[in-house]
């Protein structure tokens, strides 16, 4: 659900027409991905078009990828506990879901949009049915 909102709040925000295609890239869990694989082997002359990068994802096209399971604020590299963590590299069309730093159940939503449709989305993210929820304070 959560994914569906985001997708549509940046379809809105990048202002497309009604009726262009859009996809939404969302990784999934492993008896999905083993399918897939299989896939991919009995048409293996056809894969190219399906390997993922930067340029497959740019508008009107998004790629959401959730790190909320993931432990990322348990490491310790001995200095302590990570204030932050999240991807190294984040282009256009790329979403990324982190779990908070505080551990108190919230979310941090990394996304990258042209800058002129980043305030658009704001807005529409947190305007969820006509209840307009309190951005929380940047870190």
């Amino acid at each position: 659900m959560l994914a569906g909102h985001i997708w549509r709040c940046a379809c809105k925000a990048r202002k497309l027409a009604d009726d262009q295609d859009t996809e939404v890239f969302i990784p999934i869990d492993d008896d999905y991905l083993i399918s897939a694989l299989d896939y991919l082997e009995l048409h293996r002359p056809c894969a190219s078009p399906l390997v993922m990068g930067p340029l497959s994802i740019r508008c009107p096209n998004l790629r959401i990828n959730s790190w909320i399971r993931l432990p990322i604020y348990d490491a310790d590299f001995g200095w302590g506990r990570p204030i932050f963590m999240g991807t190294a590299a984040l282009f256009d069309g790329m979403c990324l879901l982190l779990p908070s730093a505080s551990n108190g159940g919230n979310l941090s939503l990394m996304i990258s949009l042209p800058s002129e449709h980043m305030k658009s989305f704001s807005n529409l993210l947190y305007d969820i049915q006509g209840h307009n929820f309190k951005i929380a304070p940047k870190l």
